[in-house]
């Protein structure tokens, strides 16, 4: 095969799977404290937890009152949760979230159910129950109280005096009775109910958007049964030039796009002539649309349907667009002074699974301020939902804080999502060298997505703006923003989807993250996992030495798989590189904020099939099975044992603080690469153990690109692995030229 001809990417990775027994390691935990002095504490903690409850008012509590049980900074792992020591009690347990000690360590809390007549019962059992598994949930235990005023009202800065919150109530099966409590304690005229909007998810909390005052706050954030309270406000912050004349012409034929992207916006002119034949808008809110919030969804599908148009000539006919706009208008809402987010998401929620053909969505909107650790807003709750159920993919803009101080730099809900992407601006200096735009704001994002933004697109700088049509035909505006980085990436995902029938949502998002530019060290807060990939043909297509493999499949929870890495016999490069990206969906939890993530995978690369290791106490030995027969013999007589499959070689990964724990093991994406000497390799493999809490769900979907390297290698890697691994098979791939060409013909 020559170099100019078309090498797909290969597909069928699936075929190189197959399922492996691994034993799982980990041993016990030291505890903090004897049983004895636990026991006391435990005591203490909940005679002054019972006391406190009894001093809540009647209007401000339900019959069962929630608590916080606080662990030791040791037992942050679900496992550990203190299940025996909930059941014992008959204490329920109703979410998580993380909280720090005095120290400054990390660690969670419980919030559990109880009625204050079972705290004495309770007191009885600490003396008469001595199981082991009883005994040593005691002794996991920190404090049990009430959550504080500061630990429930998030995110307000010193300035705020009022506007529109949302509120997070603990699950309630009496949801009415908790709403009307919640209602009569702030005063809330039945005529005024009626224009409150709240949403209640299976086995989640209760969400309430609500306008109220700082005396409110004050008022209602030691109401037993609000878990957290945050500002949820709403503004318009990418910035717009001076409209210009239009000086491009729309396209010389009206072809219907082959594919759409979802634009969840401010609505589009659809009698714009250069919208008009490529775009359409079926759902919408009731309220009137508004020329800046159309002027925005405008320039959103103009990306989408055109891209960035700075580098068209006067006069340039745009091409017919093979990518049109689906849009869904969501702004404003009823009433434009006060924008209400709940109103947008019922919309969404009526309409993406509707929408069947429509894969990929872009939001460039949502409420302006920092995500907050503790708490997970309905916004991202929803998308992510929509996301698991309906195999969405949404692109999300992380939002232009970026120049303001800390934490309120931080990325905006709800791009802190797990089950899409969240996109950075980056710009570009007089050098060439790209960075994060000032304006786009910065991570890490929460636990389950903590890379975030997951990488960055151009979003258009003071230097090199972004060219976008206006709502009418004869005008152009030059914009910036992550609002209009975010329908660039959405354009490429659905590109890849368009090129390739055997390219679904999760396949674009790790194909995407694949392609892109870092190669990290620690977790780079600025631009994520890197730059996206200008041109999307470089992803679906290898050179002969540098070939991608893309692996789609399913695996039960609990279970450990193998994915053979197709490295071949022929191969004498002297240095392989390999790299992998994975990409995993989850259902999400919004209960559990330190456990948002439901399902994941652990990953684990063995580059040699004949190494394994040599245990014995704490010392480790690695020998090749084959080539050093005598030596084992001698560990084998010396007691040293053998591992159960060959020695793994860990890329070098993340830092090891709390915050990022577990090496991202609750992530739904990673990205590693390791470079190699050939003699280092041998029939190389990943194993994979797919990860679950507090779920019924027992089936996990993945996607994973893997990329095989041979450097300065004057062989052909890319036929050599087709001629060994025959199960694999080059995708179908259409490029660009031969879409449109297509297009022409029909």
């Amino acid at each position: 095969m020559s170099d100019d001809v078309k090498r797909p990417i290969l597909g069928r990775g699936e075929n190189l799977v197959e399922p492996i027994r691994k034993k799982s390691s980990g041993g016990e935990k030291s505890f903090p404290r004897t049983y004895e002095e636990a026991q006391k504490l435990v005591k203490d903690e909940l005679v002054k937890v019972k006391s406190n409850i009894d001093s809540i008012p009647l209007e401000k509590k339900m019959d069962d009152v929630v608590i916080a049980i606080r662990l030791n900074e040791k037992f942050l792992a679900k496992s550990y949760t203190p299940n025996v020591f909930f059941n014992t009690l008959n204490f329920r347990n109703v979410g998580s979230r993380k909280w720090y000690d005095e120290q400054g360590n990390e660690s969670k809390l419980n919030f559990v159910k109880i009625r204050s007549d079972e705290i004495e019962t309770g007191l009885d059992l600490l003396d008469s129950v001595k199981s082991k598994g009883f005994t040593d949930d005691i002794r996991k235990i920190e404090k049990i109280n009430l959550l504080t005023g500061d630990e429930i009202a998030l995110g307000f800065e010193e300035e705020w005096e009022q506007g529109r919150v949302e509120l997070v109530l603990h699950p309630y099966e009496e949801e009415g009775i908790v709403l009307e409590k919640l209602f009569e304690l702030l005063n809330i005229s039945q005529e005024e109910r009626k224009n409150i909007k709240y949403k209640v998810y299976e086995n989640g909390p209760i969400f309430v958007s609500i306008n109220l005052s700082k005396s409110d706050i004050d008022l209602v954030k030691d109401f037993n049964p609000l878990r957290t309270v945050h500002p949820l406000e709403f503004e318009l912050n990418s910035a717009f030039g001076d409209l210009t004349i239009n000086k491009v012409q729309p396209p010389l034929n009206s072809l219907a796009p082959i594919k759409k992207v979802g634009v969840i916006d401010g609505g589009v002119n659809l009698n714009n002539p250069f919208f008009q034949e490529f775009s359409t808008q079926n759902y919408e809110v009731s309220s009137l649309s508004s020329e800046s919030f159309v002027t925005h969804g405008t320039s959103v599908a103009s990306l989408v349907l055109y891209g960035d148009l700075s580098n068209f000539g006067d006069g340039t006919n745009v091409p017919n667009p093979i990518i049109g706009v689906e849009s869904i208008r969501v702004f404003p809402t009823s009433d434009p002074s006060d924008i209400d987010l709940y109103e947008s998401i019922d919309l969404i929620e009526e309409a993406v699974p509707r929408l069947n053909d429509i894969d990929i969505f872009n939001v460039s909107v949502g409420p302006t301020g920092s995500i907050l650790d503790d708490d997970i807003s309905r916004f991202t709750t929803a998308l992510d939902k929509l996301a698991y159920d309906h195999q969405k993919l949404f692109v999300v803009a992380v939002g232009n804080s970026g120049t303001k101080r800390a934490p309120y730099n931080r990325i905006e809900s709800p791009s802190d999502m797990v089950n899409g992407i969240g996109v950075g601006a980056y710009q570009i200096d007089a050098s060439g060298n790209y960075s994060r735009a000032p304006y786009s704001s910065i991570g890490f994002g929460r636990e389950g997505c903590k890379v975030k933004p997951d990488f960055c697109e151009h979003g258009g700088s003071s230097q090199r703006p972004i060219r976008v049509l206006g709502v009418e035909e004869y005008a152009m505006q030059n914009v910036q923003g992550t609002s209009f980085a975010a329908p660039i990436v959405a354009r490429k995902a659905a590109e890849l989807m368009m090129k390739s029938g055997e390219i679904g949502t999760l396949t674009a998002r790790s194909l995407l993250t694949h392609a892109t530019s870092n190669e990290m060290e620690e977790i780079n807060n600025e631009t994520g996992y890197g730059i996206c990939i200008e041109n999307v043909d470089d992803i679906l297509l290898c050179t002969k030495n540098k070939v991608t493999i893309i692996y789609n499949n399913e695996m039960s929870v609990k279970n450990y798989a193998k994915l053979k890495i197709p490295l071949p016999k022929e191969c004498d490069a002297k240095k392989i590189k390999l790299s992998w990206t994975v990409v995993v969906d989850t259902p999400p939890n919004p209960l559990f904020a330190e456990g948002y993530t439901s399902t994941s995978i652990e990953d684990v690369l063995h580059p040699h099939e004949e190494k394994f290791n040599f245990n014995k106490g704490k010392r480790t030995l690695k020998r090749n099975m084959v080539t050093q027969t005598k030596e084992i013999q001698e560990l084998l007589t010396d007691g040293w044992v053998p591992s159960t499959i060959p020695a793994s070689v860990t890329p070098q990964k993340f830092s090891t603080e709390s915050e990022r724990r577990d090496d991202l093991k609750w992530d739904t994406v990673f990205k590693r690469s390791k470079t190699f000497n050939l003699n280092s390799l041998k029939n190389p493999f990943l194993t994979f153990h797919a990860l679950e809490r507090d779920t019924d769900k027992n089936r996990i979907r993945y996607s994973v690109a893997v990329t095989i390297e041979a450097l300065n290698y004057s062989g052909d890697l890319y036929n050599e692995i087709l001629s060994e691994y025959r199960v694999l098979q080059p995708i179908s791939v259409r490029l660009e030229q031969e879409i449109r060409t297509s297009l022409q013909i029909d």
